[in-house]
């Protein structure tokens, strides 16, 4: 085993013994995790020779000799499907998929087979920082013997999503590790990253999985990466979420940013949030949803279950408690769903509502919210305007969100 601080600053020799340059980097097939070429620097100027043209490699005896026909090129920065260790590895912040947090490459490990050298890990632990640090300082033995000593923490390269890829093929690889994670560990991820390192792993997740990490990270984070997006990016992001978390965060950016994605977003979409925007965000109406089922109070229980099985699945969670309406739009009673399951289809939905309908209106504020829910222990609440007409629905799951982020 072999670590890039080892392999940094080494001599390179030709074939004939005279000294060429230092090794400055090592580009890595992203693919196959091999390194395909030596990035040197030559009185100055930055050269490249491919791996193939290495006769020997030995960090421990501080030497690296080229073969007879080896040829230094111009270096170009880099081809596609390519990284560098050094520049985009090492000391970078990093996401470790199988941990699901974010970590700082401190070293990198690689593995000799034959006559390829092999990408293995990136260390992040105590010896990778000493190893960094005392490098060239004294032999490599010493260091060796010294580091083994110390904590030892490395993350296999397949666990490894790049903040900043450098390739397309690069970025698939870290969408596909992401968005096997729970929404909640990709919020996590994006908080301890930066705002760039943000936007990038942002631009990697398709709308939808960055939509539902979005809605669980903190509302500066939410506002952050929104702003710091394009405008038409931000606008599929939020479509994909629900209108009221939607609302949430367009009301913590600048009033010009906040038309600017209103209006490139679909019109129902944005009609949707409009409204909620005028709602104050301490009331029933800013805490409310208006993506919910409803059905109507003339229905049958078997008429509602058959429009129950057209409901988008993400509503699935949060159907608790039916509302009735009539004909008119007026909120009619409440049917607790567990209510229905054993019920004849053909009875009237309406057998089934609760005695007392329980509703708050739009201006509430938030305290006279949380109480109802105390008192009445429910799952949900409607929530009507002046006329009586159902507006939204609120569950227990933004009640507490909300008493959580300490609104």
């Amino acid at each position: 085993m072999v670590h890039l601080s080892e392999v940094l600053g080494l001599p390179v020799f030709d074939a004939d013994g005279s000294r060429v340059g230092r090794v400055d980097d090592l580009r890595v097939d992203s693919h196959r995790g091999i390194v395909d070429c030596l990035v040197l620097r030559v009185r100055g100027e930055v050269r490249s020779v491919p791996w193939n043209s290495v006769g020997s490699f030995s960090p421990e005896h501080r030497r690296v000799a080229l073969v007879e026909s080896a040829v230094l090129s111009t270096w170009n920065g880099g081809v596609a499907d390519t990284i560098c260790l050094k520049r985009d590895v090492l000391d970078r912040q990093i996401i470790d998929t199988q941990g699901r947090k974010v970590v700082r490459v401190n070293d990198i490990a690689l593995d000799t087979a034959g006559d390829l050298l092999l990408l293995r890990r990136v260390e992040v632990g105590l010896a990778g920082a000493v190893r960094r640090l005392l490098a060239g300082v004294i032999s490599p033995r010493l260091l060796r013997r010294l580091a083994d000593g110390l904590s030892q923490q490395g993350i296999p390269w397949d666990y490894v999503g790049m903040v900043e890829p450098g390739s397309a093929r690069i970025r698939l690889k870290v969408h596909q590790q992401l968005a096997k994670m729970h929404p909640a560990d990709l919020a996590d991820i994006l908080e301890d990253l930066g705002r760039v390192e943000r936007r990038e792993i942002v631009s990697a997740l398709d709308p939808e999985t960055a939509a539902q990490a979005l809605s669980e990270a903190e509302p500066s984070v939410q506002a952050a990466v929104v702003e710091g997006m394009h405008v038409d990016r931000a606008a599929d992001l939020l479509e994909e979420m629900a209108p009221d978390e939607a609302a949430d965060i367009l009301g913590d950016l600048p009033e010009e940013r906040l038309q600017a994605v209103l209006d490139a977003m679909e019109d129902a979409d944005a009609d949707e949030v409009r409204e909620l925007l005028t709602f104050r965000e301490d009331s029933a109406g800013g805490l409310m949803s208006t993506d919910f089922f409803q059905a109507r109070s003339a229905w049958t229980v078997g008429e509602t279950l058959a429009n129950l099985q057209k409901v988008d699945e993400d509503l699935l969670p949060e159907l608790d408690e039916i509302p009735l309406v009539d004909d008119e739009g007026k909120l009619f009673g409440i049917v607790p769903l567990v209510r229905l399951v054993r019920a004849s289809g053909g009875r009237p939905i309406t057998e089934f509502m609760r005695r007392e309908v329980r509703a708050v209106t739009t201006s509430t504020p938030f305290n006279e919210v949380v109480e109802r829910f105390e008192k009445y222990h429910l799952r949900a609440l409607a929530v009507v305007d002046e006329f009586g007409d159902l507006k939204g629905m609120i569950n227990i799951e933004d009640v507490l969100s909300r008493l959580v982020k300490g609104d």
